[in-house]
C-alpha cells in the first residue's frame, strides 16, 4: 500500500510540473535557513561542552560593595586560589589565568606579534580537558619557564607538530621551553593560544598583587566533585570572606565589601554581563532571535504547501470521491496525502542540503564562525532534518489532509458541482505570510537605522585618521626613546600630531579607587581611569569645559593633577571640581586641574560615566599618531619605515582607531545582515506562494476573464479584478506586523544607552515595498490571464 501511495504521489508531482516546482523551491529555501541558523544557534549554546567535566567547573566572580556603588568583576583576586584550597573538601582542583595581552614571540630571529596569552597555574589542565597532540597535560606546567602552544601555533612556528616539544621561544627576553601542543578549538570563553607556566612569575619575581584582595587580575576556576554542590557552597565563600578578607580589609583600612559567587562556565559565553571579562560575550537574545526567525521562515514554507493544496482541491476531488466509492477509508485518504507531503519535504530536503553545502563559505563569512562538511554528519543535525521532515510533512500536509478527505462522493461526482475550497483559511494564511515578512523587514530597517547613529554619532573627540601604533611591552630600550620617536614623526609632513597612552577609547579602561574628603567624611567610589600624556587632549580633540590641561610649565603635573570628566564631577557632587583633593589608588593625594568634556570613550551601549584622567606614570602601551587624509599608503610606509630605525626588532602592529571603534557593534552588523538576508528569504517564500495562487486563481476564472474581455474589459481592469483581493490581504497585514515590530525592535534598543526613536515612516516604507512586490508578483500572473485570447476561454462553452 505504501508503495501505491508514493507511486501515486509521484505521478501527480508529474502532472502539476509548475506546482510541484514551487512547492518544492519553497520548501527548500525555508529548510535551507533553518539548517544555517540551527547550526549557529546549537554552536553558540553548546560553548564549553567540549570539556568532559564542563558541568562541574565554575568561574569565582566577584561583586565589589563601596558605600552603595556596585561593581561586578568577572576577575578574582590572586590569594582566593590558595584560600579556597584549604578547607573545602568539595573542591577538586583550583586553577587561575592572567592574561597578557598581545607579546612578541621570537622563534631564533623570527618575530611574531600573538594575542590570547596566558599564565596558568600547572593545575589548569586537570580542571579543563584540552585535547593534547603532544606532551603530558598534567606535567605540561609544572615547571617555570615552560610553554604550552595551540596546533596553530606549532604548525606556524616548527611546521610539524611532532617537532614542537622541546624548541625554545622568546618573550620579553626570557626563554621558555615548548613542553605540549593543545588542539585549538575556540569553542570556549577561553580564547587561547598560549599557556605560559605560571610558576614563572614566583620564579622571577614577587608580584605584589599576589597579595592584595583588592586587585582583580586572575581569572579563579575551581572544580566541584558535583554540580549540585555549587548552590550550597556559596555559603562556604561567605564564611571564606570573613575569615581571610575582612580581617585584612580592617588592617588596610579599606572600607569595601567584596562577594564571592560561582558562575557556571557554561553560561558566561551567553549570560556574562560582567566587566573585565576574558572575552566579548555573546548575545542571547539574538540566539532566541535567530531561532524564532527560523521557525518563522519554515512556517512560511508550510503555508505555502497548505495554501497551493486547497486550492487546488476541486482538481482533487473527482480522484477522493472514486476512492471512497471503491472503499477507501478516509485515514488511508489522509495518510495518501500526508504521504505526498513527505515526498515533497524529502525532495526540497535535499536541495536545501546541496545548497546550504554551497553556501557554507559564506556562511561563516559572515558569523565569524567555522562550520564544516562534518557538521552534515552530526547527530545532531541527522536529527534535526528527521524532524523537519516530519514537521513540514505532517503540519503542512495535515490540513489538506483532512479538508480532502472529507468531501462526499455523491457530491464531488456530479459534473456541474465541485466543493468549495476553503478560501476564507488560505487568505488567512497569506496574511500570517506577510505579516512575519513585514515584521523583518521593519526590523531589518530599524536595526539598520541604529547601526548608522551609532557609526555616525559624535563621541566627543576625534576619531578619523588616528594611526595606533601598540609599544611591545617589556622593551625598556624602545619605551625610552619613546620621544625621540615622537620628534622624528612630528617632522613627517603628513603628520599633524603624535601622543603615547596606557588606553585609549574604546579599549578597556583601568578601574581604581578613587577617595576624596567632604565634611570630615571620606567619600570612595570606583571609577574608570585612562593614563596618558601631556598631547593626548590635543590630539583627540577632547575638550576642556573648565581649567587646563596638563602641562609640562608644571612640574608637579606628573605626580600631583588629575583631569576629570563631567560625569565624576556630577557623581562626586562638585559645583566647582577645580583645586578638590582626589586620592586614586595608591597615589598620594592630588589637585584636580581641569575639567573635560563628557566623550564617549565606551562604545555607545552604555552611557558615559565617571572618568579620571592622569598622566601615565609607566611606560605607554599605545602610540598615537594623527595623520592628514591625503596620501594613507604612502605615509603609513614612511611611519613604518621610522619605527623600524628605533624598533628593528619588533613588527610594527597598527590600525586605525575608528575602525578599532566599529567592532564593538560587530554583532550588530552581523544581526542586521542576516536579518537583511532572511527578510528578503520570507519575502520570497510568500511570493511563490502567491504566484502559485495567482496562477491558480487565473486558471480557475478563465472562462470569467473570456467573457469580462468580450464584453469590453480592457487588460487593466483584469488585472485590477485579480489583484484587488491580494492587495487588501497585504494591507491587512500591515496592520497586523506593526504594533508587533514596534514591540520587538523596542525591546532590542534596550541595550542601547543612546538609541534613535522608532519613527512611523519605517513601518510605511517596509509596507509599500512588500504590497509593491506582491502587486508585482500577482500583476504578472493576472497579465498572462488577461492578455489570453477569450475565443480559447470559451470555445468550449
Amino acid at each position: 500500500m505504501l508503495k501505491n501511495y508514493f507511486k501515486i504521489a509521484w505521478r501527480n508531482l508529474l502532472r502539476n510540473k509548475a506546482y510541484s516546482a514551487i512547492n518544492i523551491a519553497g520548501l527548500a529555501t525555508g529548510i535551507s535557513a533553518c539548517i544555517l541558523i540551527f547550526f549557529y544557534v546549537k554552536d553558540e549554546l553548546t560553548y564549553e561542552q567540549h570539556f568532559d567535566k564542563y558541568d562541574r567547573i565554575f568561574r569565582v566572580v566577584t561583586d565589589i560593595n563601596l558605600q552603595g556603588q556596585q561593581d561586578k568583576f568577572a576577575r578574582s583576586p590572586a590569594p582566593l586560589a590558595a584560600a579556597m584550597q584549604k578547607d573545602y573538601p568539595e573542591i577538586q582542583k583550583v586553577a587561575r589565568l592572567l592574561p597578557i595581552g598581545k607579546q612578541t614571540v621570537w622563534l631564533e630571529d623570527k618575530a611574531y606579534n600573538e594575542e590570547d596569552l596566558f599564565f596558568a597555574d600547572s593545575t589548569f589542565f586537570d580542571i579543563f580537558s584540552y585535547e593534547f597532540l603532544v606532551g603530558n597535560p598534567q606535567t605540561a606546567l609544572q615547571n617555570a619557564q615552560t610553554v604550552v602552544v595551540s596546533d596553530r601555533l606549532a604548525e606556524k612556528y616548527f611546521g610539524a607538530i611532532e617537532d614542537a616539544v622541546g624548541q625554545v621561544l622568546q618573550f620579553s627576553n626570557n626563554a621558555y621551553v615548548v613542553t605540549g601542543v593543545f588542539k585549538d578549538d575556540q569553542h570556549s570563553h577561553i580564547k587561547a593560544n598560549l599557556f605560559l607556566s605560571e610558576r614563572t612569575l614566583k620564579y622571577h619575581a614577587a608580584d605584589s598583587a599576589n597579595y592584595s584582595w583588592f586587585a582583580m587580575n586572575w581569572f579563579t576556576y575551581i572544580l566541584l566533585s558535583e554540580p549540585d554542590q555549587a548552590s550550597s557552597f556559596q555559603q562556604k565563600l561567605d564564611r571564606l570572606y570573613n575569615q581571610e578578607v575582612a580581617p585584612w580589609s580592617e588592617k588596610y583600612n579599606v572600607s569595601a565589601r567584596l562577594k564571592f559567587s560561582l558562575q557556571p562556565i557554561s553560561v558566561i559565553h551567553l549570560t556574562s554581563d560582567r566587566t573585565y571579562d576574558i572575552s566579548p560575550a555573546g548575545n542571547k537574545s539574538y540566539v532566541y532571535i535567530f531561532g524564532l526567525v527560523a521557525v518563522f521562515i519554515l512556517l512560511i514554507a508550510c503555508i505555502n504547501y497548505m495554501n497551493l493544496a486547497t486550492a487546488r482541491s476541486s482538481k482533487r476531488a473527482r480522484e477522493v470521491g472514486l476512492r471512497k466509492v471503491v472503499g477507501a477509508h478516509r485515514s488511508q485518504l489522509v495518510w495518501q496525502f500526508v504521504g505526498e507531503s513527505i515526498l515533497i519535504t524529502l525532495m526540497a530536503i535535499l536541495l536545501a542540503v546541496a545548497s546550504v553545502e554551497i553556501m557554507l563559505p559564506y556562511f561563516n563569512a559572515l558569523t565569524g564562525k567555522n562550520f564544516t562538511h562534518a557538521s552534515f554528519t552530526d547527530a545532531s543535525f541527522i536529527g534535526t532534518l528527521a524532524l523537519i521532515v516530519l514537521f513540514v510533512g505532517i503540519i503542512a500536509g495535515s490540513y489538506p489532509a483532512f479538508f480532502l478527505s472529507k468531501f462526499k462522493p455523491a457530491e464531488v461526482l456530479k459534473s456541474d458541482k465541485n466543493p468549495r475550497s476553503n478560501s476564507f483559511f488560505r487568505k488567512g494564511l497569506v496574511v500570517v505570510q506577510f505579516t512575519i515578512s513585514l515584521i523583518l523587514i521593519s526590523g531589518t530597517l530599524i536595526v539598520y537605522r541604529q547601526m548608522q547613529f551609532l557609526k555616525n554619532s559624535g563621541l566627543g573627540f576625534h576619531k578619523e585618521q588616528l594611526l595606533v601604533i601598540e609599544v611591545p611591552l617589556g622593551d625598556s630600550t624602545l619605551t625610552n626613546r619613546l620621544p625621540e620617536v615622537k620628534a622624528k614623526l612630528l617632522k613627517q609632513p603628513q603628520v599633524e600630531k603624535v601622543s603615547t597612552s596606557i588606553q585609549i577609547p574604546g579599549e578597556r579602561t583601568s578601574r581604581v579607587l578613587v577617595q576624596t574628603k567632604e565634611k570630615d567624611r571620606i567619600v570612595e567610589k570606583t571609577m574608570a581611569a585612562m593614563f596618558v600624556d601631556y598631547d593626548f587632549l590635543d590630539l583627540m580633540g577632547i575638550k576642556l569645559v573648565k581649567g587646563r590641561n596638563f602641562s609640562k610649565n608644571h612640574s608637579s603635573d606628573q605626580k600631583a593633577a588629575y583631569l576629570i570628566n563631567e560625569a565624576a564631577a556630577r557623581e562626586l557632587g562638585w559645583k566647582n571640581p577645580l583645586g578638590k583633593k582626589l586620592v586614586m589608588g595608591d597615589y598620594d593625594s592630588s589637585m584636580v586641574v581641569g575639567i573635560v568634556k563628557d566623550f564617549h570613550y565606551t562604545s555607545l551601549h552604555h552611557k558615559i560615566e565617571p572618568l579620571i584622567i592622569a598622566l601615565a606614570p609607566t611606560p605607554p602601551a599605545y602610540l598615537l599618531v594623527r595623520l592628514k587624509p591625503e596620501h594613507l599608503p604612502r605615509t603609513i610606509r614612511n611611519v613604518e619605515a621610522i619605527w623600524k630605525t628605533f624598533d628593528p626588532k619588533h613588527p610594527m602592529e597598527y590600525y586605525f582607531l575608528d575602525d578599532n571603534f566599529a567592532k564593538q557593534y560587530r554583532s550588530e552588523e552581523k544581526m542586521l545582515t542576516v536579518f537583511g538576508y532572511f527578510a528578503g528569504l520570507t519575502i520570497l517564500i510568500a511570493c511563490l506562494g502567491l504566484f502559485g495562487l495567482t496562477s491558480f486563481t487565473a486558471e480557475q476564472r478563465t472562462k470569467e476573464i473570456g467573457i469580462r474581455k468580450v464584453l469590453g474589459s480592457s487588460v487593466t481592469d483584469i488585472i485590477i479584478l485579480l489583484s484587488k483581493d491580494f492587495a487588501l490581504l497585504v494591507l491587512i497585514a500591515i496592520i497586523l506586523a506593526c504594533p508587533v515590530a514596534w514591540y520587538g525592535m523596542h525591546y532590542w534598543l534596550q541595550d542601547f544607552a543612546y538609541q534613535l526613536p522608532i519613527q512611523w515612516w519605517v513601518f510605511v516604507v517596509a509596507g509599500v515595498a512588500a504590497l509593491v512586490i506582491a502587486m508585482l508578483t500577482v500583476s504578472f500572473q493576472a497579465a498572462k490571464a488577461a492578455w489570453l485570447n477569450p475565443v480559447k476561454a470559451l470555445r468550449s462553452e
